[in-house]
């Protein structure tokens, strides 16, 4: 429509055009946040961190409430010289209400470290304790975890498990990436 040489724009707010709108800004947020997740990454090692492995999946992967592997979140075997390592997981999470006793479901994951045969040897700071991804205060979205480790001179590789915190809930992963700095 067009008043004295101004376009006006008409919107719809049906529900499908709600949806897709929605979905596109959370496409938009993922990439951010794995550009921004990657940065931090970096920053928290140091400057001339190297990229030792990185892995990406995509698809709804729905979670258990016992900690389960991820799939495709596992590195394959790299040469670690000794030193810090940083790994930090982003993906999409959606966890639904939990049972009536609980105000609130999160998702927990961990980041893990695991030699050639697939022995867990530790866990990566801050995986030690539960750490939330996600929680069902609100929709889905894209979040990142970040953990540190100091590893002697060996070959290891890096898994990320997840789990609900509660019981009798519903909820997924989506695209999902896991990076490893040294």
């Amino acid at each position: 429509m067009a008043f004295y040489g101004l376009t006006l724009l008409v919107f719809s707010t049906s529900p499908q055009i709600q949806y897709e709108r929605r979905q596109m800004i959370i496409r938009k947020h993922w990439l951010k946040s794995l550009a921004v997740a990657a940065v931090v990454a970096m920053a928290s090692a140091n400057a001339s961190a190297d990229v030792v492995s990185a892995v990406t999946a995509k698809g709804r992967y729905p979670l258990l409430n016992t900690p389960t592997s991820i799939p495709g979140m596992i590195t394959s075997a790299f040469t670690h010289p000794g030193g810090q390592l940083v790994a930090t997981y982003t993906a999409e999470c959606y966890a639904a209400e939990g049972p009536p006793s609980s105000n609130r479901n999160t998702v927990d994951v961990d980041i893990a470290v695991l030699d050639t045969t697939g022995q867990q040897l530790g866990l990566l700071s801050p995986s030690e304790v539960n750490t939330a991804l996600c929680s069902s205060g609100s929709g889905p979205g894209t979040f990142a975890a970040t953990g540190v480790v100091t590893l002697p001179p060996g070959t290891y590789r890096i898994l990320v498990r997840g789990r609900f915190s509660e019981e009798r809930t519903s909820g997924w992963m989506g695209a999902r990436s896991l990076v490893v700095l040294r």
